[in-house]
């Protein structure tokens, strides 16, 4: 990978693409010269000669990482509904995912910039540390607060190791293969959605606690040699000079400087460079706006409760506090303008608009299934993992499809629509048209069709801008796409936690409060009881969840309209769309790269 003085000194037939260049960037948001993280990482193959064991070593402890945490993914997933059933909160996982999402969200820019400034094996230890915390809190939770503490902890080292994982396999793909190897670390989980149902099956319904404390174990063990590898490639690249101790601009300020340098300067200067100012003003917006949604039905008075109407009135200024922050004040914004490009925000919108609305149907749909359904455990666990192989599965054939195509556009229009197709057939396939056959398909139309788009952004936002600001775009795309999924998850938990409790009133009206209550907090309770009263409470479900589904649907029509306008760009063997260069940052053929950009700009958006 080239660095960006050096991407500067090839120009030539480069500048004219430049030129065409869809992005507005000023002199004060060039990118950095250098980037330490991305620096280090070339001084691995450096060192090492690119090849030998040590690299061996490397791949194979990150082929398993991949599977472990795949494993993880799938087997505990299925732990949370029961885990907040054992203290009667069943509903509280729409507070939880909002609040989990929310931090997280927040956090994959500043984990971004981590991986930057010091370097890719230093974020991955900040990840697991999370992680491990996380799970260490809910294995020994004694209250619903603690579970929802330890979701959120293990949620920033989740989204941080996958947020350094793609850095990476996006740092050394070229754009037409970018799809597949980005899909590539998703591939273990077609196999371990089948062994974690064995191995839910085995834990549910009253060992969920060992079920997260195996993995606190697992990952820090496979993790250990990529680990030592990785940082035995900076010790020595040091101690040999090929990198130098100032890789980056942000290390080059305390160089030199007649500042003293104290752990105050260095925390006061990468908070400053990092925009934490404005991570916390965001996440603090968010929250505000959106846990009330979760809480309201547990409030005295609802919506009228004093405190409901202050979170929402103090987060809307907060948002605007945030947009004037970012102006006038942030000197590292969390979007600079440089990266504002009609493609880069499409693809944002377009996965805000998928999260939004598969969030609002998939937070309770597991929960829905397992009352109105009599699968057994295993059953229900291979068909909530019916929706992750697929995207796994179809993550890979999209990634094909654009090596072999060299677009992503029409793949991705294509995607969306059979995507409508399975939205639409979830809002069918309820009461009596719930069959096992419909509820299948539903979950492999998403399925595919969802692959589809996702690849298509993730390739097309990361085309849009330098390799420079590539970690960066990586991380905003996931800040976005998962506050929007936090907007689906508040919508489902108000209208969730909001109506369930009329609806079972309604079908059961000679249930006393209590009992409506345990019906309503316990997935278990509401699947256990008799033949006459479990009706009534599948008639409930029912009812709920058309107001979910219907929404959802809508709103699946919406990324249509915005593809329209992104950029087709031509994926060959450039790094991204804007720069003439390979992924070892040497100028490609200029007469090739001229082509391909005229030829992208004329390509019809399909």
């Amino acid at each position: 990978m080239a660095t960006v003085e050096e991407t500067k000194s090839q120009t030539g037939s480069e500048s004219s693409i430049e030129q065409k260049r869809d992005t507005a960037e000023t002199p004060e948001s060039k990118p950095e010269p250098e980037v330490a993280g991305v620096v280090r990482i070339e001084a691995l193959y450096k060192v090492f000669g690119g090849k030998g064991a040590p690299l061996w070593i490397l791949y194979l402890s990150i082929a398993l990482i991949a599977y472990v945490y795949s494993l993880d993914s799938n087997t505990t997933s299925s732990f949370l509904p029961f885990a907040t059933s054992a203290f009667n909160s069943h509903s509280s996982i729409g507070t939880i995912e909002v609040a989990a999402d929310i931090i997280a969200a927040v956090g994959k820019p500043f984990i971004a910039k981590i991986a930057d400034i010091t370097s890719r094996p230093r974020a991955y230890v900040f990840s697991l540390c999370f992680y491990v915390l996380g799970y260490i809190v809910i294995a020994s939770s004694s209250t619903v607060g603690a579970v929802c503490a330890g979701e959120v902890l293990y949620t920033i080292g989740r989204t941080g190791l996958d947020l350094v994982t793609d850095i990476i396999v996006a740092d050394l793909s070229p754009l037409k293969w970018r799809g597949f190897a980005t899909a590539l670390p998703s591939s273990p989980y077609i196999v371990n959605a089948f062994i974690s149902a064995e191995i839910t099956n085995g834990f549910l319904p009253g060992k969920w606690r060992w079920g997260y404390g195996i993995f606190i174990i697992m990952l820090p063990v496979v993790m250990a040699p990529a680990l030592t590898v990785l940082f035995w490639a900076e010790i020595k690249s040091k101690r040999d000079g090929t990198v130098s101790i100032a890789s980056s601009a942000w290390e080059r300020r305390h160089e030199g400087s007649s500042e003293k340098i104290t752990w105050y300067t260095v925390v006061r200067d990468f908070g400053i460079h990092v925009d934490i100012m404005g991570l916390v003003i965001l996440g603090t917006a968010w929250a505000l706006l959106f846990l009330p949604f979760t809480l309201y039905a547990d409030a005295k008075g609802g919506w009228k409760n004093p405190s409901m109407i202050a979170m929402i009135v103090v987060g809307g200024i907060l948002l605007f506090a945030f947009a004037a922050y970012e102006k006038w004040i942030a000197r590292y914004p969390l979007m600079p303008a440089r990266v504002l490009n009609r493609t880069f925000i499409g693809a944002v919108t377009v996965d805000v608009l998928y999260m939004l609305s598969g969030n609002m149907r998939s937070l309770y749909y597991s929960s829905w299934t397992w009352v109105v359904k009599d699968w057994t455990t295993r059953e229900w666990t291979y068909f909530n993992k019916t929706l992750t192989v697929g995207l796994c599965v179809f993550g890979i054939v999209g990634g094909l499809i654009q090596r072999y195509t060299h677009r992503y556009k029409a793949l991705q229009f294509t995607g969306l629509c059979i995507r409508i197709i399975g939205m639409g057939l979830t809002f069918y396939a309820r009461g009596d048209n719930a069959t096992d056959v419909a509820l299948v398909w539903t979950q492999l139309l998403i399925a595919i069709g969802g692959a589809f788009s996702v690849v298509g952004s993730r390739v097309a936002s990361q085309a849009s801008v330098p390799h420079a600001d590539l970690a960066q775009v990586i991380s905003l795309i996931s800040l976005w796409t998962s506050l929007g999924g936090s907007v689906g998850y508040a919508i489902a938990a108000a209208v969730w936690t909001g109506k369930m409790p009329g609806y079972l009133h309604k079908h059961l009206p000679y249930k006393t409060d209590a009992e409506i209550a345990k019906i309503f907090g316990s997935i278990k309770s509401a699947r256990n009881l008799g033949a006459t009263d479990k009706t009534n409470v599948i008639y409930a479900y029912n009812d709920t969840v058309y107001l979910l589904y219907l929404p959802a649907l809508i709103l699946s029509f919406l990324p249509l309209i915005v593809l329209i306008f992104m950029r087709n760009f031509y994926l060959g063997d450039n790094q991204n769309a804007v720069q003439n260069i390979g992924i070892d940052g040497r100028a490609l053929d200029n007469n090739e790269a001229e082509k391909k950009e005229e030829d992208a700009e004329k390509a019809p958006a399909k």
